[in-house]
């Protein structure tokens, strides 16, 4: 009313007024900022997305095969500061063909790999509840193929500790642009659905740890592990793991650098040929020309029940063109320590041969 008290009415063929044309703008401006702050409605705050990965394996003293290593369905939603769930499904190690049998459609894994909810305690603390990652490396975070470089995945982001953790964790940030932050997790029994990775897999039970990240930004990001766990095999023999890891990445322009070290002693009923399992790796990606990226990796480590360490040199082609899809292809060679681990969780990570995969994120 006010505006159109102090503003001009334009006749007819006139032209509008410069207080005709202010209040027309400023009445399209702040339908604009009014349409914006509309309050999303129940439908809206939940999003859908997944990604799917395609492998190829070529092992030096097996057969090569395709797989479709993972479909993966994200659901989340944002609902307020104490509702924001998040559930990820996936379908993974399901056979396409594999060399002498053909084409193979006979099996497949369904597991529920993430299942937990957000409550946002304060604009700083976070309280999570359910199944997710443990924060044991950036790897485990974003180990969604699309997002890493290598189809196999470094024994060291992965071995002597626990994955996946059902039960609690708290957040602290203390600078959000530093990505300053500390988090502590506990899982009281045991794993929710465990993601079945091969016939010797551990199956951890009461499991607590923790990750101090000094720094996290699109350059540089480091941090320290702490995990404790108790074990059970499928003979059940309990033992259990006391682990410490430090992992980090540097982005430069020219060149991108990763790398972890991990020290996990092991207790264990019966002796062992060492007390501990340890071991790292150094990664090291390289952009090319149009989205191609070269690829070298090294990793040295020594399984506590294994006399000899596995030494496993990788080089490699990524094609990367955007960041929500790639197509690698990679050989690997590891040393004769490898053939002392038959039957174990780790088979194609520790193989000879050339392996390729397509992985899209949408």
């Amino acid at each position: 009313m006010i505006l159109l008290a102090c503003g001009s009415v334009a006749r007819a063929g006139d032209q509008p007024s410069f207080f005709d044309q202010w209040q027309a703008q400023w009445l399209d401006e702040h339908k604009e900022l009014s349409a914006a702050d509309a309050e999303p409605s129940f439908f809206d705050r939940w999003r859908f997305s997944g990604y799917v990965n395609l492998e190829g394996a070529g092992p030096k003293n097996a057969q090569a095969s395709i797989t479709l290593d993972d479909l993966a369905l994200f659901v989340s939603a944002r609902i307020n500061r104490w509702i924001n769930p998040f559930m990820e499904a996936e379908i993974y190690a399901a056979p396409l063909w594999v060399e002498g049998k053909g084409a193979q459609f006979n099996s497949a894994q369904l597991t529920i790999e993430r299942l937990y909810n957000d409550f946002e305690v304060t604009e700083s603390d976070t309280l999570r509840a359910g199944k997710f990652l443990a924060p044991i490396n950036h790897w485990n975070l974003i180990h969604a193929s699309p997002l890493v470089w290598t189809v196999n995945r470094p024994i060291t982001s992965a071995s002597s500790v626990a994955n996946y953790i059902t039960g609690l964790q708290a957040r602290h940030e203390f600078d959000l642009m530093s990505g300053h932050a500390v988090e502590v997790y506990v899982q009281p029994y045991t794993e929710f659905l465990p993601v079945s990775i091969g016939p010797n897999q551990p199956g951890y039970q009461t499991t607590f740890g923790g990750r101090w990240t000094l720094h996290e930004d699109l350059e540089f990001y480091a941090g320290i592990e702490l995990q404790y766990a108790r074990l059970q095999n499928s003979n059940s023999v309990d033992s259990s793991h006391a682990g410490v890891s430090f992992d980090a990445n540097w982005k430069h322009r020219y060149f991108e650098l990763e790398t972890e070290l991990l020290y996990t002693h092991v207790y264990y009923p019966t002796p062992l040929a060492h007390s501990a399992d340890w071991g790292g790796y150094l990664q090291m990606a390289i952009p090319l020309f149009y989205g191609f990226h070269a690829i070298g990796r090294f990793e040295h480590f020594q399984f506590a029940y294994k006399s000899d360490p596995v030494d496993i040199g990788l080089i490699g082609l990524v094609w990367r063109p955007e960041s929500h899809y790639s197509i690698k292809l990679e050989w690997q060679q590891t040393s004769s320590g490898a053939n002392q681990v038959p039957g174990t969780v780790y088979d194609q990570q520790i193989q000879t041969g050339v392996f390729g995969a397509v992985a899209v994120l949408f």
